[in-house]
């Protein structure tokens, strides 16, 4: 019996990779080419810039944020450093400049959240308008074409056969950074803690604003890193790039086991979410799926999403009503 517990609690604990080796197994069975090498390397060519923009979500949800900006923060930064190494800018320089225009905007959602105590909702939601109706206006929509060879290859390197390339790897040593620094770091107990209760983490002597901006500032220098390694895939600058992956980020942080309200999440968690998420468009794909009923499923993940969301806030609720109780028999 003992046994059989640990068996439910272990499924129970580790759904989602349960759920993404069938999605592996399934799709390989109907689809030969699923586990072709062409299909695999496509698949680690995609993945780093949505991966990227995750990692980043999934940080401000932790510490009780939202930001539905983090796309056109990617674009905006993206498309500049590519207009910035068409023109011969230095790429150090390039890389420089696209890093502080992510810092600007994400420390500008930041600030403006914490100053004027405005919903991080409704204010991302503006900026996001903001930042993509500002880049469009100065690039009228055009794609920014001729970049350089030093841009192109930073994104389609092939480092191992015709499977992992240096956008890949890149996404790799964020990845284990980001799960290093919540687990491992003060800046990420301090995300935990805020999230969990912003005025308790305040009276412990923690600077909850000043610490609210800089998770947004670091999630806009990711944005920035997503944008130009999407752009150098793509091998244009593109304004009109990284629209929904806001939303799909966050759907995957939450399947992944991210609280929408703060407090509980891991990086690995929403890793795997994306993943999940990813490995069944691209069997879809694979399977010869209309693009428009992709998208429907999209929009079916999300919305998942949210009622597991929705259902393990309930639970908590449960639990911390069971410990209210026990305390109070306890007295």
């Amino acid at each position: 019996m003992e046994k059989k517990l640990n068996l439910k609690k272990l499924l129970t604990d580790n759904w989602l990779y349960v759920v993404l080796a069938c999605l592996v197994i399934i799709f390989s069975i109907i689809s030969p080419k699923f586990l072709g090498k062409a299909n695999i390397g496509n698949f680690f060519r995609q993945i780093p810039t949505v991966g990227i923009i995750t990692i980043g979500i999934t940080m401000v949800l932790i510490t009780g944020g939202v930001d539905l900006s983090i796309g056109s923060i990617a674009a905006f930064a993206g498309t500049t450093a590519a207009y910035l190494a068409t023109i011969g800018v230095n790429p150090l320089i390039v890389i420089s400049i696209t890093l502080l225009i992510g810092l600007f905007w994400g420390g500008l959602n930041g600030l403006l959240i914490t100053k004027f105590k405005l919903e991080p909702f409704i204010l991302t939601l503006g900026t996001n308008y903001l930042i993509r109706g500002i880049i469009l206006f100065v690039t009228n929509g055009i794609y920014i074409k001729g970049v350089p060879n030093w841009f192109y290859n930073m994104s389609n390197t092939k480092v191992f056969l015709n499977i992992i390339y240096s956008n890949t790897i890149i996404f790799a040593i964020l990845v284990i950074a980001a799960v290093y620094l919540m687990k491992n770091t003060r800046f990420g107990r301090y995300c935990y803690a805020i999230g969990s209760n912003t005025e308790a983490a305040r009276l412990s002597g923690i600077k909850t604003e000043r610490h609210y901006i800089k998770v947004y500032m670091l999630e806009g220098c990711l944005a920035a890193v997503a944008g130009i390694l999407l752009m150098s895939s793509l091998n244009v600058g593109a304004p009109d790039e990284a629209v929904g992956l806001d939303a799909f980020a966050m759907a995957a942080a939450i399947v992944g086991g991210t609280r929408f309200g703060g407090g509980i999440g891991t990086i690995g968690g929403a890793i795997a979410g994306i993943f999940t998420i990813e490995i069944f468009k691209n069997g879809l794909t694979m399977l010869g799926m209309n693009a428009f009923v992709q998208d429907s499923v999209t929009g079916l993940i999300i919305i998942g999403a949210i009622i597991i969301d929705f259902y393990r806030k309930g639970s908590f609720s449960k639990v911390k009503k069971v410990v209210k109780k026990s305390d109070k028999n306890i007295a």
